[in-house]
């Protein structure tokens, strides 16, 4: 099993972004939240962490959606990352075709755009996250403007096939990225 700091130097090396290793970050976190939720434990918790974080890690290279994530899948192959792992990674991309049959891709695709609109939210509120709902996160969604490149049916999709209720689905992620907030750049 890699670790996390094994991660952590894979995003870095191929990453140079902030806002990009900052999305990743929000993902990981995420994907930990439910790994918890689920009753998971220690090396399956950090499992689903790596996943969320290197989930979009080769997107500055290869950003055309009929690359990216499958270059970098590639190297995760090369690297002995987990195959659960690189399926849930490849999953995330509905360009690419694979099914997302596990729990942890379905949620990986639930999480990746929604952590986004969140902070996406954060950024743009005088407290952050305080005070943040599930009802002020719905109304942002139907602001199509507003953060504009988050595509919203992949949301309602994500929600759908992990089949949790959309508001406790918003509170779980906010309450995942309000403690690292400093880190997500807020």
């Amino acid at each position: 099993m890699k670790s996390r700091e094994e991660a952590i130097s894979l995003l870095h090396e191929w990453v140079t972004s902030e806002s990009l290793r900052r999305h990743c970050l929000g993902v990981a976190v995420c994907m930990e939240a439910y790994a918890k939720k689920n009753g998971l434990f220690d090396e399956e918790v950090n499992k689903w962490w790596i996943c969320g974080l290197l989930h979009d890690f080769d997107y500055e290279k290869y950003p055309d959606i009929e690359t990216h994530p499958i270059e970098g899948c590639k190297r995760l192959r090369e690297l002995e990352y987990d195959e659960e792992i690189i399926e849930a990674i490849l999953g995330h991309n509905p360009a690419t075709g694979i099914p997302r049959r596990s729990k942890m891709a379905k949620t990986l695709f639930a999480v990746d755009e929604l952590s986004g609109l969140i902070v996406a939210l954060a950024r743009v509120r005088p407290g952050g996250f305080e005070g943040m709902s599930s009802k002020s996160v719905k109304k942002v969604m139907k602001k199509r403007d507003f953060a504009a490149a988050i595509n919203r049916e992949d949301i309602k999709q994500g929600t759908e096939e992990l089949e949790v209720e959309f508001d406790k689905h918003i509170e779980l992620l906010i309450s995942a990225l309000s403690p690292i907030s400093k880190e997500l750049g807020l």
